[in-house]
């Protein structure tokens, strides 16, 4: 029986170590090629994500402009009908039709001076 058997020799282990080394390298690259690939994945989401951020601020300042410009012209009419409202008085105290002038004056004193009289006499 022993005369049939190879005989035991290194070849066999060294191939396997070729081998085993082979699919090492193999492996190496494979790793390699997944993390390139995954730092090119992260990359493109990290600008994707910078410019929709971009894009967010841009559409944030035009809305606060837009806010603060109605708030303005909101504040510019209420300003006007203010002021249209007081020369309306003005007009009407002016006027003061048959009025004598102590009359015209309590009017006029009390057009200005309306919400800081008291009610009992000035």
């Amino acid at each position: 029986m022993a005369e049939n058997a190879p005989a035991p020799t290194t070849v066999g282990s060294l191939d396997e170590l070729k081998r085993v080394k082979s699919v090492e390298l193999e492996w190496d690259e494979r790793v390699r090629n997944a993390r390139a690939s995954a730092d090119a994945s992260l990359a493109r989401l990290r600008e994707e994500a910078d410019e929709r951020v971009a894009l967010a601020r841009t559409a944030a300042h035009r809305s606060r402009e837009e806010r603060v410009r109605a708030a303005q012209q909101e504040g510019d009419r209420e300003a006007a009908q203010i002021l249209a409202d007081g020369d309306a008085k003005l007009a009407e105290i002016v006027s003061g039709a048959g009025a004598s002038p102590a009359e015209r004056h309590d009017a006029i004193r009390k057009a200005v001076l309306g919400e800081f009289l008291s009610d009992g006499p000035a």
